[in-house]
């Protein structure tokens, strides 16, 4: 974490976090909710991942059949629609939400995931 208000930085690691591989390209909406969604490196949560400002993390795709790298993270200029691929499979992924906003919009209806104090496993709720 870089805080160039105080001249500091921390740094954290992604090796032991909540997801399988790293998070790989990064791309920042901004709107009614700013949201920085991620692919995953690989593994059993290779997909499309995000945090809010809150520091809430959440899913917006994985696959149970593909565990391979997603990549090439891209929104259309007017963010109602998400491209993605899935690296080794040659699969290219146009995602769009059943609401037809954007995906920086204030009201996205996702599952967030949340550590729990003094425990390893992720907990769901619904936003």
């Amino acid at each position: 974490v870089l805080d160039l208000d105080g001249n500091t930085w921390e740094r954290r690691s992604t090796v032991s976090g909540v997801f399988d591989g790293s998070p790989d390209q990064l791309t920042r909406l901004v709107g009614e909710q700013e949201i920085l969604y991620y692919t995953e490196e690989g593994g059993k949560d290779a997909g499309i991942h995000g945090r809010d400002a809150e520091g809430n993390f959440f899913s917006i795709l994985e696959s149970p059949v593909y565990s391979e790298e997603t990549t090439g993270l891209a929104f259309s200029p007017d963010h109602k629609r998400m491209y993605v691929a899935y690296q080794a499979n040659g699969i290219m992924l146009d995602v769009w939400r059943k609401d037809r906003l954007p995906f920086s919009s204030k009201s996205l209806n996702i599952k967030y995931h949340k550590k729990e104090e003094g425990g390893d496993e992720a907990k769901a709720r619904s936003a």
